[in-house]
């Protein structure tokens, strides 16, 4: 087991936490590392940190790039990395210190293509608040059954049957070989062309997936940092959210996924619709401005039209409630309902 494990950090306005998060990596338990530094352009220190870190560890590999987003980003480490292995890490975030060595090892006794693990969410005081551990009914899918049935449980939750497995589908809790990506020709698609970026883009990977593996364990500790957190909202970003959602269906229906899989992609559709009205709510707008873009989302036909093409019934309450409320056109009370939540968690 000394195959070379490439590292993918794409790095960007993080100079508070970089140093935590290139530590992590650098003391692995698995020594054979390529650990690619993407610098994005960043406006802060990380560029000079990165350079510090080179000069400190001959396994480090430092791009410095033009600003293009995440997602290009990560395709310029893919761009160089030499590994039989990659994984992507989120430079605001760090990894426990035997994550790499416990994921090639199932990786290799598994011959899997990725291996997908659990992760702990970490306040900005570091305290680990909660641990997703991912409790599928397999440890090890193997052919039609990956598609078939791990990726609709990798995308949502199945509501309907209440079944939860944990699973999170972001680029930085999965560990890939390297052989699948490049015989998938698979490259991340830019957010700046489609929002959840991860989810568009592993939908479009999963079609050459043979084998993965779930390995039970929290690896990865995912930092609510203020770097991480935005309370801005662009007047574009439910139309966005449309794009993501309708170009997630047309890769789904291209690669023949089913309808199981299809109808999950609901799942994160309403859950960043959600978010966005939450912006909104939670903006410097004044009141009057707030209501009018709140109530253009509510009244939109295309999530009206997906919501009632949604089994939505056995949802989470909150959920329920907000579904129920466009299908039955209460807007006004779901405008006030946003505010009263938000008043509460505050």
């Amino acid at each position: 087991m000394n195959e070379k494990v490439s590292v993918i950090l794409p790095i960007y306005n993080v100079e508070p936490y970089l140093e935590r998060c290139i530590r992590s990596v650098v003391n692995q338990t698995y020594n054979n590392l390529e650990i690619i530094l993407v610098d994005d352009g960043s406006p802060d220190k990380c560029p000079q940190i990165c350079e510090k870190w080179k000069n400190k560890d001959s396994r480090i590999v430092v791009i410095h790039k033009k600003n293009e987003g995440l997602g290009m980003a990560r395709n310029s480490g893919l761009d160089v990395a030499t590994g039989e292995y990659v994984c992507f890490f989120d430079s605001d975030d760090y990894i426990k210190e035997d994550a790499i060595e416990k994921c090639i090892s199932i990786a290799q006794e598994n011959r899997a293509d990725i291996v997908i693990y659990g992760f702990s969410d970490v306040d900005a005081q570091g305290n680990v608040i909660k641990t997703m551990i991912p409790h599928t009914k397999k440890d090890l899918y193997v052919g039609a059954e990956v598609q078939a049935d791990f990726l609709p449980d990798l995308i949502a939750p199945d509501i309907v049957r209440g079944i939860k497995s944990d699973l999170w589908m972001s680029a930085w809790c999965s560990f890939y070989s390297m052989d699948l990506i490049k015989r998938s020709q698979w490259k991340f698609v830019s957010e700046r062309k489609v929002i959840s970026e991860d989810i568009y883009s592993l939908l479009d990977l999963y079609s050459n997936v043979n084998r993965v593996c779930v390995l039970k364990q929290s690896l990865y500790f995912y930092c609510a940092n203020e770097s991480s957190l935005t309370h801005v909202f662009k007047e574009d970003r439910f139309e966005k959210i449309k794009i993501f959602y309708d170009e997630c269906v047309k890769i789904a229906n291209k690669h023949g996924y089913n309808s199981k899989t299809i109808n999950r992609l609901t799942y994160p559709y309403i859950s960043n619709t959600l978010a966005a009205l939450k912006l909104i709510i939670t903006s410097s707008n004044l009141k009057e401005e707030k209501k009018v873009a709140v109530y253009s989302i509510l009244k939109d036909k295309h999530l009206r039209n997906v919501i009632l093409n949604t089994d939505y019934h056995k949802d989470i309450i909150q959920r329920r409630i907000f579904m129920n409320m466009i299908v039955f056109k209460m807007y006004s009370l779901c405008y006030y309902l946003l505010c009263w939540r938000n008043k509460n968690e505050n």
